[in-house]
């Protein structure tokens, strides 16, 4: 098997079609198909089943997946062994960042990693911290800037697949508009929020399991029928009136109120994280260097 085939087959995963990977590697549409050809040929096996314009994997595509990034990601350590003699910081940098980080901690670090490493040519993805983890896999990014899951799963799905290279904590704090009936109460109980309508992330998120588990401690069923991912768009719906929510205190503002909830207060962790089996690049590890002394001190030790 070649290293070309193999980038040609995973690549076709990624882009779930023929004429765009042949897009991504700049190649034409037959010369994609070629590839693949060839290492159907070589290994006996249909690797994609065709079905009209779509393309999904055969159960041999399934079993080769996985050893073919394996081989991918260890070509490119390779590579970056080489390159990081010389302790040159340049080349590309794939970050991943969550909607809020990007927003309002990546700016004053990314400021101050440009003007520092002007040789490195940051690409930067936007999205939910849960779609990061695919991404690192798949070595589509370098580094994931998002939201870590709590104590319990972190022996599960960081320390197994990933590193933590920094974390920090995030406090958050249950919240709604100043006119909301919820903003006239002195204290505040699950059940007083049980009566009003939630304004939360899905239901995959971290932030969204938090809540629940606190409704769930309370035999209380939660209401939160107008889902979105995205911070901005719920402090703003929180603020008009809509409902209440949970917010990371850095966003708290006079338009919202604090709601004083008799809980024990509601944190997530904010984190840098890449993937085990691909090593970091001069430019990752000066990246995350940056981010620390910016962010301040981390919640763990660097890998």
């Amino acid at each position: 098997m070649d290293i070309d085939s193999l980038l040609a087959f995973v690549t076709t995963v990624n882009e779930k079609s023929f004429s765009k990977a042949a897009l991504k590697l700049h190649l034409t549409q037959p010369a994609i198909s070629k590839r693949i050809q060839n290492l159907e040929l070589q290994l006996d096996v249909k690797l994609f089943e065709r079905l009209k314009r779509e393309i999904t994997l055969t159960e041999a595509g399934e079993v080769l997946l996985p050893h073919a990034l394996s081989v991918l990601h260890e070509i490119d350590n390779a590579k970056l062994a080489i390159q990081n003699i010389d302790q040159k910081v340049a080349g590309n940098l794939r970050i991943v960042a969550s909607h809020h980080i990007g927003l309002h901690r990546l700016p004053l670090i990314l400021k101050k990693f440009s003007k520092r490493f002007p040789d490195v040519e940051l690409k930067l993805n936007f999205l939910d911290s849960e779609s990061a983890y695919p991404l690192l896999k798949d070595n589509l990014a370098d580094i994931a800037f998002i939201t870590v899951p709590e104590e319990t799963l972190i022996s599960e799905m960081i320390k197994k697949e990933f590193n933590c290279h920094l974390m920090w904590k995030d406090p958050m704090s249950f919240i709604c508009g100043q006119g909301h009936a919820l903003s006239s109460l002195k204290s505040v109980s699950p059940g007083d929020l049980a009566k009003h309508n939630a304004i939360l992330p899905s239901q995959s998120t971290l932030t969204y399991r938090v809540v629940e588990s606190i409704f769930k401690d309370n035999n209380l069923k939660l209401s939160a029928n107008i889902p979105t991912n995205y911070l901005e768009t719920m402090k703003m719906m929180a603020s008009v009136g809509m409902g209440w929510s949970v917010l990371p205190n850095t966003m708290i503002d006079d338009e919202l109120y604090v709601l004083p909830l008799k809980y024990k207060p509601v944190s997530r962790k904010l984190g840098a994280v890449s993937y085990q089996k691909k090593s970091l690049s001069n430019a990752a590890k000066a990246f995350i260097h940056v981010a620390e002394s910016i962010w301040g001190q981390s919640d763990v030790s660097h890998n």
